[in-house]
């Protein structure tokens, strides 16, 4: 079924990563205590809600390796490698740990990012962006032919398709009340094969969440306070709320901390709508 996780791919966050982001002015030495900390209650909550953590160690020549979720896209026991030219940890461990079959992007052309990938457990949504290319969407559906794979353009300012639209459960579909991520929206609408109900947030990085396990996981009230209320108000399921401050300002979203794995299922082709 999905959105239902046997495991979780973490990466703890290398103390580089303080000063990569410190020459963008978005987090120091000072904060990077707090980061680790956030970190940490996030795995912890994936482990209350039934979720095994694989946690890979940090890896200093790589700043941003916490953004697991960039590298791969994961979907009944299959995992497109993201980017071929950087680190395969994340590969080996999928394939020794868990056993998902592992899938090259096989050309030099194609280029995807996993934040740019939204899996709606009905069909596949790729957003184009400075990250991801057309040829990126279409190594995509080949990876998935189980799945109807459509492709949109991320809207200025956004820099991925997650950033602006989430999946806040089943059929249910979370984006932001901005005029980028309502024109998203509505790009999806023209090409979904699928209709889904549809929560509009007043805060747009309100709609970069993770739906796990019959939880939705999105953001402290103090990180969203305009949005806090909808889904008090709109979401009849289990949620919990995550303080995570110091790791958003430094450009870490919840969809980019895990990569998840879920139990495999048969699979059926049908025909892409990506030439």
């Amino acid at each position: 079924m999905a959105f239902q996780y046997a495991y979780a791919i973490v990466s703890k966050i290398p103390e580089s990563f303080a000063d990569y982001r410190a020459d963008k002015d978005t987090v120091g030495r000072r904060s990077l205590a707090a980061a680790h900390a956030e970190r940490t209650e996030f795995v912890e909550t994936l482990r209350k809600i039934g979720v095994d953590i694989l946690e890979l160690e940090a890896e200093e020549r790589h700043p941003e390796c916490v953004k697991v979720d960039d590298t791969a896209v994961i979907i009944n026991g299959t995992a497109l490698m993201c980017n071929p030219s950087g680190p395969h940890r994340q590969g080996e461990t999928l394939k020794k740990e868990v056993g998902v079959k592992i899938v090259e992007l096989n050309t030099e052309n194609a280029h995807v990012e996993g934040s740019d990938v939204l899996f709606t457990g009905q069909e596949i949504i790729v957003g184009t962006s400075r990250h991801t290319n057309e040829a990126g969407a279409q190594a995509v559906a080949r990876a998935f032919p189980e799945y109807a794979t459509s492709m949109i353009q991320v809207r200025s300012p956004f820099l991925s398709l997650k950033d602006a639209v989430g999946v806040a459960g089943i059929n249910v579909l979370a984006v932001g009340e901005s005029e980028a991520a309502q024109k998203m929206l509505k790009d999806i609408r023209k090409v979904a094969s699928y209709t889904y109900k549809v929560i509009t947030l007043p805060e747009d990085h309100a709609a970069n969440l993770l739906y796990v396990n019959h939880y939705l996981m999105h953001w402290s009230p103090e990180m969203i306070p305009n949005s806090i209320g909808i889904f008090e108000n709109k979401i009849d399921y289990k949620r919990t709320s995550m303080n995570m401050p110091e790791l958003f300002s430094a450009g870490v979203p919840l969809s980019k901390l895990a990569l998840f794995v879920g139990r495999f299922r048969h699979q059926r082709n049908i025909i892409s709508t990506i030439p």
